[in-house]
């Protein structure tokens, strides 16, 4: 588990970080590439209820970053994990993992077991979504929303909360 952690903190602080000037990736890696990556290395730092291990990764758009999530799931077959484009939201019920990009927002209903949301789009977090990954002063920065997390019966290892912002609905922001 440290070695996880350790891992999530050199990805944080190097992969992740983005040249404020220039093309605006990490060189060697673009954008989706680093989300991709995010996500997946996301899962670990998350417990899900009933100490369930997540199988199934649905995203809404086909684009940049289903690919790469397709590439590196592909290069480790390991991670037991399948990915699908969802076609509509009834087929969220068998996601364990929704990621929306920047132009789509959190679905009205979402399903009865646990589904945790990971959302691009600015205020994704503090409308409802569990996880927000926002680009920022050539970072991406992680927002959690630690009260639906913990709703859906979700908890994420302090280290994960410790590099996030934590944003509570209904509360305004310093």
């Amino acid at each position: 588990m440290k070695l996880n952690l350790l891992w999530l903190w050199f990805f944080l602080v190097a992969a992740l970080e983005v040249s404020a000037q220039g093309s605006g990736t990490t060189p060697g890696y673009t954008e989706s590439e680093i989300k991709a990556a995010f996500i997946l290395h996301l899962m670990s730092f998350i417990s899900w209820p009933n100490n369930e291990q997540p199988n199934a990764l649905c995203v809404v758009d086909k684009d940049g970053v289903f690919a790469s999530l397709e590439e590196l799931i592909n290069k480790r077959a390991s991670h037991n994990i399948t990915l699908k484009v969802l076609v509509d939201t009834q087929e969220m019920s068998t996601c364990d993992l929704l990621f929306m990009g920047q132009d789509v927002s959190l679905p009205s209903s979402t399903p009865l077991q646990p589904l945790l949301t990971i959302g691009e789009r600015t205020g994704f977090a503090a409308s409802g979504g569990m996880v927000e990954l926002k680009r920022h002063a050539g970072r991406v920065e992680l927002i959690i929303n630690d009260s639906e997390l913990q709703h859906a019966g979700f908890s994420a290892s302090s280290r994960l909360m410790s590099l996030a912002t934590i944003v509570t609905p209904g509360v305004a922001s310093p």
